[in-house]
């Protein structure tokens, strides 16, 4: 009986403990429940503030989500703690960073592809454009550069009919260019009025030619070699008699004493008339038969009834040659009268009469320019010449004088041609038929010589004082005849400048006085090898 009450007890004690725990729980939770909902309201509001978009996209989502499910929308929602927030903090910046990121690719990705675009649109204009010029250029031009268009057209182009097309008119196109080239690249002359006067041959076509470019290409393989000199040159000055074989008249053996004119002065030290003007030449018109060219390379004497220069001449040291190579365009001399006729390449007629355009002052003694080199080729510095006088004897006393020049002097030089009658390959001649642009014939005379005459002094300065009866001088005579080296080389045509005077009638180094000029010009130039 005892027992039972006080279990009873124990049992009411035990009730009204669990009543008092529950009601503490049930204080507890409802002075925690503002706590929690105001944090929740914080953090919510930070989440807005950062990221709105995130928080309106939640919210939609949940409410799907009821939609969906809307037992589990009756669930409490989940409580949100400080360690939650940073969580989702984190998540939101990195988030962003990602974000960030994959924009920067896609605007690398949209410029790249806009910089394609562009270079496309560049590349499809220049070729629109280059097009649109090979088609204007066929139309106008056949050369080797509207060839090379039209085939990288041919090729470019996607349209196979279109590609055809264009390989077939660029083979037309090197068919002509090369017909044109081989065959003397002739053009059309028109007169002042426009009308057609003449259908006329740039040079000789060189499908008639093929042994004289293998010699003329051999011999310059040589030269160059040699240094651009030729192998005879490496000759000394020595003192021995040598007696000239050239004889066709007998010098006055009374020499004049030489009476200047105003032609003979007026020019300074190292240019070639420094000494004097040989045959008294002005640059007026009406002198058509000696008529003053003066070029910074040389001077010279034109005569329109030869159509080739009376002399040249020239000055050379060591400062007129150089690395310059042979330019060989030969074309007219546009410094001549417009009513002149004036020679060109095609002229000289190779093929049918068969003489070197032959150089007065020679293209190797001015190479220290290209310009100065190109000047060596005006048709006005020519005269026909016999292969075997321009090719072997000529060449060789040119060389002779570069090793003056080489041993340490300047020289004073006067060449050019004599008499009518020389002989080639192709028989002799005492002129070349020359079609003049009116459709009328002229003719240009044939030398039966080719002389030259020199004086060498060490180079300084005050030159006209420093010549004395010691000077070297030479002079040479050389038939315009075919055969001529193999007798011997050019110390077999040295004569006296009395001599040459006494052929052409003019007067050298007039300005000399009286005395050494006579001595010097008396003298025969002796050498031995």
């Amino acid at each position: 009986m005892g027992t039972n009450k006080s279990s009873e007890a124990q049992s009411t004690k035990a009730k009204s403990s669990e009543q008092k725990n529950a009601a503490v729980k049930k204080t507890d939770s409802k002075n925690l429940k503002p706590k929690t909902e105001e944090a929740k309201s914080k953090n919510s509001k930070a989440s807005e503030t950062k990221k709105p978009a995130e928080k309106s996209t939640s919210i939609d989502s949940r409410k799907d989500a009821e939609k969906t499910n809307p037992a589990d929308s009756k669930k409490p929602a989940k409580k949100t703690t400080l360690s939650d927030s940073k969580k989702n903090d984190k998540r939101l910046t990195e988030s962003k960073t990602a974000s960030a990121k994959s924009n920067e690719r896609k605007s690398e990705a949209a410029n790249q592809s806009s910089e394609n675009k562009s270079d496309a649109g560049k590349k499809s204009a220049v070729q629109s454009k280059e097009s649109s010029a090979v088609r204007v250029d066929i139309d106008s031009f056949i050369n080797e550069e509207n060839i090379r268009r039209v085939a990288e057209a041919g090729i470019q182009s996607k349209n196979p009919k279109k590609r055809k097309f264009f390989i077939f008119a660029a083979i037309i196109m090197t068919v002509l260019f090369g017909a044109w080239f081989l065959g003397g690249k002739p053009y059309v002359e028109f007169g002042a009025d426009g009308v057609l006067m003449s259908f006329v041959q740039a040079e000789d076509p060189l499908i008639y030619r093929p042994h004289d470019i293998i010699s003329n290409w051999s011999e310059y393989q040589a030269y160059k070699q040699n240094g651009g000199q030729d192998q005879n040159q490496n000759q000394t000055i020595h003192q021995a008699s040598y007696t000239s074989e050239v004889s066709p008249v007998k010098p006055d053996s009374s020499k004049k004493t030489s009476q200047p004119t105003e032609a003979d002065f007026g020019y300074s030290e190292n240019q070639p008339l420094f000494f004097g003007n040989p045959t008294d030449a002005i640059g007026e018109n009406s002198s058509d038969e000696n008529y003053l060219m003066v070029k910074p390379q040389y001077t010279l004497s034109y005569n329109t009834k030869t159509l080739c220069p009376n002399w040249v001449a020239w000055h050379l040291d060591s400062s007129d040659i150089g690395p310059s190579d042979r330019m060989n365009d030969f074309r007219p001399d546009p410094e001549l009268p417009g009513d002149w006729h004036a020679i060109r390449k095609a002229d000289y007629h190779y093929n049918s009469y068969g003489f070197d355009r032959g150089h007065v002052c020679p293209s190797a003694d001015r190479t220290a320019t290209k310009e100065d080199n190109s000047m060596t080729f005006l048709m006005t510095n020519m005269v026909p010449q016999s292969p075997d006088n321009n090719r072997v004897i000529w060449m060789h006393f040119e060389n002779y004088e570069r090793t003056l020049v080489a041993q340490g002097n300047e020289v004073y030089i006067i060449a050019g041609p004599y008499g009518t009658g020389g002989t080639s390959s192709k028989g002799t001649f005492d002129s070349i038929s020359v079609k003049t642009r009116d459709g009328g014939r002229v003719e240009m005379n044939v030398p039966a010589y080719t002389w030259k005459v020199l004086i060498a002094i060490p180079e300084g300065t005050d030159d006209l004082n420093r010549i004395d009866e010691d000077a070297t001088v030479i002079a040479i005579n050389v038939p315009n005849q075919m055969g001529m080296g193999k007798t011997g080389d050019w110390e077999q045509f040295l004569c006296s400048i009395d001599y040459i005077e006494a052929l052409t009638g003019y007067d050298f180094f007039e300005l000399l006085p009286d005395k050494i000029e006579e001595n010097l010009e008396s003298k025969v130039y002796e050498y031995i090898k």
